[in-house]
């Protein structure tokens, strides 16, 4: 029988390896249903848009942790592949917002069919687990990432 300490230590473990894998299926780039072959970091930022419907990079900025000069980038390459349009808003021209194109649109559609499919398979290999185990996880998985943040913040 494994040690509660054994039993993390291997959880850890686990968790790193499921990062390094993540990372090495973002670093691929995929078409969504455009011809654009498109990075996941740049997917998950036309999710957020979509999901926002109009939004300031400075809430984008807030929303994914990351710099407005990340964002910015981030945003003038979404613009050159036509995926967002970018103006000023009427009521305060001192903010600009972001919105998705039509083919923005068309990409947060066939993202999120994508991962509704990807996840039910997912899903349907983990019928051994239940709703309360799903739930443990992820509050084990929040404070571990709660630490990790902690710790990169105060290097």
């Amino acid at each position: 029988m494994k040690t509660r300490e054994e039993a993390f230590n291997e959880l850890i473990e686990s968790i790193y390896e499921v990062s390094r894998s993540t990372s090495a299926y973002e670093s691929i780039p995929r078409k969504y249903g455009t011809e654009d072959e498109l990075y996941m970091v740049e997917v998950h930022t036309i999710n957020l848009i979509g999901e926002k419907n109009k939004v300031s990079p400075s809430h984008l900025a807030k929303l994914t942790n990351k710099t407005k000069g990340a964002i910015s980038q981030m945003v003038d390459k979404l613009l050159k592949k036509g995926l967002v349009i970018k103006y000023r808003n009427p009521t305060n021209s001192r903010e600009v917002i972001v919105e998705l194109s039509d083919k923005g649109k068309q990409v947060y559609k066939y993202h999120k069919e994508l991962d509704q499919l990807e996840y039910g398979k997912m899903l349907s290999r983990l019928n051994q687990f239940s709703t309360e185990d799903f739930i443990n996880f992820m509050k084990i998985a929040s404070v571990i990432n709660d630490h990790v943040k902690n710790s990169t913040k105060n290097k």
